[in-house]
């Protein structure tokens, strides 16, 4: 049975995760300064994020427990 493993999943720039979440890229960086969304995997040669679908789902997660606490 094949494993899934993180890293063969297709990654995403952060620019790109902040237009899914219809948010700008600077205020997705305002998240994980302030430690609202946990900071992704980041490839250890050049310390890019590596965003995937399942972090992306977290954030959206984390998004809807907020706007339900209002």
């Amino acid at each position: 049975m094949p494993s899934t493993n993180r890293a063969s999943l297709p990654y995403l720039r952060t620019a790109e995760v902040a237009d899914i979440l219809m948010v700008t890229k600077r205020t997705l960086k305002n998240w994980l300064r302030s430690e609202f969304i946990p900071e992704p995997q980041r490839n250890p040669s050049n310390r890019y994020r590596l965003w995937t679908l399942e972090d992306i789902e977290a954030v959206r997660r984390l998004l809807q427990e907020r706007d339900g606490a209002k």
